[in-house]
């Protein structure tokens, strides 16, 4: 499950990195790069609500090998936009694939890790987020430096064939989800999920998350080369350096929920992540260290990640895990694409291409960000309430 995360997030990672790389080959502005990245992530959650309906009916294997093969499918498509509304086709497309692949590999985590150790397994598999920002988005980076920016999304959709290989042949069947009674999901049913208190107020949090982070994520790259005057060549080191703290801070953080709580892990997060955007996009001085502050970015990104999703984890029952989890991450496609959107209508673009608007932003991002940690500590406590 970490390999097949490492190159889903991978696909959806590299992208925003290369906006400014490919944005003027495909004619498209860099105040405008969040239509890229929302693009994915609107398509993942209406691919979430669809799967849903059924995912909990199949083999967990056969349902994410099928998510695999289109999201590569996809991928090897980008690489051959011409504009950008065939760009926007190809991350739609990727999207649609990619949300249900990250839901069965937490279901596929959750089966079979009991609840005391999950905050380590999932720490572990999310750390391919990690993984990915060492290695894949440097490579990425610099391929694309060197050659042009097409040859990041071939050599994923490449590698993604390598590990769909490896899946059929190392992966068991996975059918015993189906034992349990209640594998029929309606839309009535679907509609329930959504509606219970305590799933209602996960996902609220989850909405919280996603679009504080999603209206900075797909304009950091812009931003520091434009805004802050960090050097293009130096890009591919500043997302590896981001994602060894990442690698590092995800594993601390599944320990430190095992043993404290996901809520205790979300509020050092949220104080860090208030920090960053304080500092470098809110009030930045000249010569802001971009380095330090993007690492220490990329610390509360993950355990924010982490905390909320392991948090999601312990709600549904074993039969309606995919489906929950299906809806989980519809959720979160839908808040980071309201995020990456309306971060498009407040930014605009200078003649030196830097942008305007992006403490506007940062602030209502660290407005949002606050509710944060106070939702999942009540989701917690109803959690642990003897029944």
């Amino acid at each position: 499950m970490g390999a097949v995360q490492f190159v889903n997030i991978l696909d959806f990672m590299m992208v925003m990195p290369l906006g400014p790389d490919f944005a003027p080959v495909l004619g498209i502005a860099n105040a405008d790069l969040g239509w890229v990245g929302g693009s994915y992530t609107a398509a993942s959650a209406v691919a979430g609500i669809i799967s849903s309906l059924f995912i909990d009916k199949l083999d967990r294997k056969t349902a994410l090998l099928g998510a695999l093969t289109g999201l590569m499918l996809a991928t090897a498509f980008g690489g051959f936009a011409w504009d950008f509304r065939s760009l926007l086709a190809s991350r739609i497309l990727a999207g649609i694939c990619g949300g249900p692949a990250t839901s069965m590999a937490w279901s596929i985590v959750a089966d079979v890790v009991e609840p005391a150790r999950r905050g380590q397994a999932m720490g572990k598999v999310m750390g391919a987020f990690s993984l990915a920002a060492v290695f894949g988005v440097p490579f990425g980076l610099e391929v694309a430096h060197l050659h042009d920016w097409t040859t990041p999304f071939f050599t994923t959709a490449v590698m993604g064939a390598f590990i769909i290989v490896m899946t059929i042949k190392l992966m068991p069947s996975m059918r015993a989800h189906l034992a349990h009674a209640g594998n029929t999901v309606s839309p009535h049913h679907l509609f329930s999920l959504l509606i219970r208190p305590l799933n209602a107020l996960t996902y609220l949090y989850v909405v919280f998350a996603m679009l504080a982070s999603f209206t900075i994520i797909p304009n950091i790259s812009a931003y520091v080369q434009f805004n802050l005057h960090f050097p293009r060549t130096d890009l591919g080191w500043l997302y590896g350096i981001g994602g060894v703290v990442s690698f590092f801070t995800m594993r601390m953080t599944g320990r430190m929920i095992d043993r404290f709580s996901a809520s205790f892990t979300s509020f050092i997060s949220t104080i860090t992540y208030v920090l960053v955007l304080c500092l470098m996009f809110i009030y930045p001085l000249p010569g802001t260290p971009v380095i330090v502050f993007f690492m220490l970015f990329m610390f509360a990104m993950g355990m924010r990640n982490v905390s909320s999703t392991t948090l999601a984890t312990k709600i549904p029952t074993p039969q309606e895990r995919a489906g929950f989890m299906s809806l989980f991450s519809c959720v979160q496609g839908a808040a980071m694409s309201l995020g990456a959107f309306l971060s498009t209508d407040v930014l605009t673009e200078n003649a030196d291409h830097s942008l305007n608007g992006m403490s506007k932003l940062a602030t209502a991002s660290v407005f949002i960000s606050c509710f944060v940690p106070m939702l999942m500590r009540v989701v917690e406590k109803h959690l642990h309430r003897p029944q």
